[in-house]
């Protein structure tokens, strides 16, 4: 003990010496080992842990396509209890409604509460094998309570919390089993059954499951949750899912089937974003410990006369290690507990930020492992760069060290070359992360800035909701619809109103249609693709900003009275009449009851084309069929364009609805740029990190490259000041010191650079519009790397030009 103490006196004496290069170096690890414990933690979580599913990969989720596997969903549940009946490779099917978790309104007690309904048959639990943080999970018996009183919204229903809105929305409160939510469109009153294991969030950002009604449960298209069968694969099982359903429904023609494990299925596109942020943070460690590293070496070289004096005068091998270990564990210590204080902070921020994409992140903690793994790599850093050479000097030669001469600097030439070959190595990985990060902010730019094909700015969407026995019918809902559009435009600062059926950015998957074209043959029919379904009124698009490249807009005489009309999208027009003019042309929804409300048969006449839009999806154009509102559904949401915010409207828009109806309320409402935020927030926060990973990474090495840089000045000041004496200009010493940090850098940039053009192909699926080796965005790396470097390096170069030659003959 009083050995220990000795040697933390003597280190403790040394960070006082040179406490400029305790802090530093505690500064760099606690950024190191912060950032990556957080990034850690997350994937760990999301990625590593299993869900709370029994044996998750015998779990898939499956469904039928006509052309395009990610939008072409056409499964419905009728055929789902033949599937049951015939699987052999699959022991348990369950079903989930496939469109994306929808808020809706409830009345909770004396409050109201908006969550996000995912609707399940009463066995998706049960497929799962998932166990409830309280309560009870849904049963098979919670359908059967609903096919028993079907229209009865008297009759409670069973309903399930997801463990993250049982926390945030009602407080984690256990005496939540049993209390009651009414739906105030329906009046459905809800029974809080249970709560789900947390981590369990599927479809994303649900909030609470209920079984499908009965009278749904025939015509909702949904995804097929399954258990596969012992010994069965998923191939299997998804060729004998499409097997079957191209005999239950020949009409459909359908092409394909796709499966996916049921993780793969929740982790979606969070996957390849949470491993290219690890992945980046993992960089950033190496660079901390190398720029550590490259400090604890300059301090070492200043210490080799000390020790050598030390071991001289009778000092043991021990006695020289011990204060050297001490400090490099005080270092470590140091910057592991303000790299947990980091982490801690970055953890917080990125849970609270983070988009509902991704997953699990109410189990997101600091890990043990995760700490672990990153202070050991940090602890060990420190100890080989810190102990092990000036070590190497002890043990050697005592005269060697003393026999250098102290005015031509600390180092030795093997010394500094691998110095500078850690710099350069810093260089290369912050090369690679601004290369990726580069990439991923453009790709961000592109996909914000592109043609959308209508006008985001002043655009909002409002939901109502309404008293559905007063209004049971689809002719009343229109109705209904058609006089709250007319109503809220009537109010000062709205430019534009129409009702709308579906909200923009639902995706392809949700109302779509299949078009018969007049004279086409049946065997084509079949052939035609699903195009989306849009409604709106006369004003739809005024409202949306979207042109009309020909014919007309919708107006107040395209009503259940009058011919039936459809608008059409360039990219439908040239799929069903390439060459052709589409204008007057007939097109028709195949099957029974196919003219809607408006009777008929069904036939609508192309009034008009408009401009191709990503009203559905921002990656890629929607081709799209527009129907008038009057001759097609409403639900319950309006589009305006306004002239001042929405904010400023809700009191006006909250009035015209109880005017319109005493029953109708408006419950949420949203701007267009707050709708574009949700699939803008992954793309977002992978360039957000990256960027921020990035920065780092260049502002460490840059203090790395300036530390060498300061480091060759100070052992070649002797040769400066005689260089100046005899006449040399200050600029041609300046150029000395910067064309040695032009070979570091370059050498750093050209391997960082080679590495990246290999390496980016990873990033390809995360990219929009953009190629994996984009001169422009690989440029741009380049740039702020050598302009950090120039920064970095000019600094000691003017420090160089200001040697004193008088001073420094005199020193001689």
């Amino acid at each position: 003990m009083p050995t220990l103490a000795q040697d933390a006196r003597l280190a403790l004496r040394g960070f006082r010496r040179t406490p400029g290069v305790f802090v530093t170096a505690v500064v760099i690890l606690a950024l190191g080992v912060g950032m990556s414990v957080a990034m850690f933690s997350v994937f760990r979580t999301v990625l590593v842990r299993r869900l709370p599913v029994v044996d998750q990969d015998r779990v898939v989720v499956m469904w039928t396509y006509v052309a395009d596997p990610h939008t072409d969903v056409v499964t419905g549940t009728k055929e789902l209890s033949v599937v049951r009946r015939e699987s052999r490779t699959m022991r348990r099917i369950a079903a989930i409604a496939h469109w994306p978790a929808t808020p809706s309104p409830f009345v909770y007690g004396d409050r109201s509460v908006e969550l996000s309904r995912g609707m399940v048959t009463g066995n998706f639990f049960d497929v799962l094998g998932a166990r409830p943080a309280l309560g009870r999970l849904l049963r098979p018996s919670d359908d059967e309570a609903d096919a028993s009183s079907p229209g009865d919204t008297r009759a409670s229903r069973a309903m399930v919390l997801g463990y993250r809105a049982w926390r945030e929305r009602f407080g984690g409160d256990s005496s939540v089993i049993g209390r009651h939510l009414v739906e105030p469109l329906l009046g459905t009153d809800y029974t809080i059954v249970g709560v789900a294991p947390a981590g369990l969030a599927y479809p994303a950002g649900v909030d609470y499951w209920i079984p499908m009604w009965s009278g749904w449960q025939s015509s909702v298209s949904a995804f097929a949750v399954a258990r596969l069968a012992p010994g069965a694969t998923v191939a299997a099982a998804r060729d004998e899912y499409l097997a079957i359903e191209k005999r239950l429904t020949p009409q459909l023609n359908l092409r394909g089937a796709h499966a996916a494990t049921f993780a793969d299925t929740v982790l979606g596109s969070a996957r390849p974003v949470l491993q290219v942020l690890t992945a980046a943070v993992g960089l950033l460690l190496a660079i901390a410990c190398l720029n550590v590293g490259n400090l604890l070496l300059l301090r070492a070289a200043t210490r080799a006369r000390e020790l050598v004096v030390r071991r001289a005068l009778g000092a043991g091998f021990g006695d020289l290690a011990r204060p050297l270990v001490v400090e490099a564990l005080a270092i470590a210590a140091a910057g592991g507990a303000l790299g947990l204080l980091v982490a801690a902070t970055a953890l917080r921020t990125l849970v609270r930020y983070a988009p509902v994409q991704l997953p699990r992140l109410d189990e997101v903690r600091l890990a043990g492992a995760p700490v672990g793994v990153a202070t050991a790599i940090a602890t060990l850093a420190v100890l080989v760069f810190g102990v092990a050479p000036a070590l190497l000097v002890a043990r050697g030669h005592v005269a060697a060290p003393l026999r250098l001469d102290a005015r031509a600097g600390h180092e030795t030439a093997r010394r500094r070359a691998l110095r500078h070959a850690l710099v350069a190595s810093q260089m290369a990985l912050a090369m690679v992360m601004s290369g990726g990060a580069a990439l991923l902010a453009r790709s961000l730019a592109r996909l914000e800035w592109q043609d959308t094909g209508f006008a985001s700015d002043h655009l909002s969407v409002l939901w109502y909701s309404w008293n559905a026995h007063k209004q049971d019918s689809v002719p009343e809902l229109i109705a209904l619809g058609d006089r709250l559009a007319r109503r809220v435009r009537a109010i000062p600062g709205v430019t534009a109103a129409t009702p709308i059926v579906a909200p923009p950015m639902l995706g392809n998957g949700v109302w779509q249609v299949r078009f018969e074209v007049e004279g086409q043959a049946p065997a084509a029919v079949a052939e035609n693709p699903l195009f989306p379904v849009e409604m709106g009124g006369p004003e739809f698009f005024r409202t949306f900003g979207v042109r009309l490249v020909r014919g007309r807009a919708f107006t107040a005489r395209d009503d259940a009275a009058s011919p039936l009309v459809v608008i059409v999208s360039e990219s439908v027009a040239r799929r069903l009449w390439p060459g052709r003019d589409p204008l007057g042309k007939r097109v028709r929804i195949p099957g029974a009851n196919a003219g809607g409300i408006a009777g008929g048969d069904g036939w609508r006449t192309v009034v008009g084309v408009a401009h191709d839009t990503r009203l559905r999806t921002l990656r890629e154009v929607s081709p799209t069929v527009f129907f008038p509102s009057l001759q097609g559904y409403w639900q319950g949401s309006i589009a305006i364009r306004s002239a001042t915010s929405l904010s400023a409207l809700v009191p006006a828009l909250r009035a015209a609805g109880r005017e319109v109806d005493p029953d109708v309320e408006l419950w949420s409402r949203q701007t267009m740029d707050e709708i574009l935020a949700e699939p803008l927030a992954e793309p977002r926060l992978g360039a957000l990190l990256t960027s921020s990973f990035s920065a780092v990474a260049l502002l460490l090495s840059g203090v790395g490259l300036f530390g060498a840089m300061a480091a060759l000045v100070r052992d070649r000041t002797r040769e400066f000041g005689i260089r100046m004496a005899l006449g040399a200009a200050p600029g041609r010493v300046r150029l000395a010191v910067l064309r040695r940090a032009a070979i570091v850098v370059g050498s750093g940039a050209a391997v960082g650079l080679a590495i990246t053009l290999v390496a980016s192909r990873l990033l390809a699926a995360l990219l929009f519009d953009v190629s994996a080796t984009d001169p422009l965005a690989l440029g741009g790396a380049c740039g702020a790397l050598l302009a950090v470097a120039l920064v970095a390096a000019l600094v000691p170069a003017r420090a160089a030009t200001r040697v004193d030659p008088a001073r420094t003959l005199r020193a001689d």
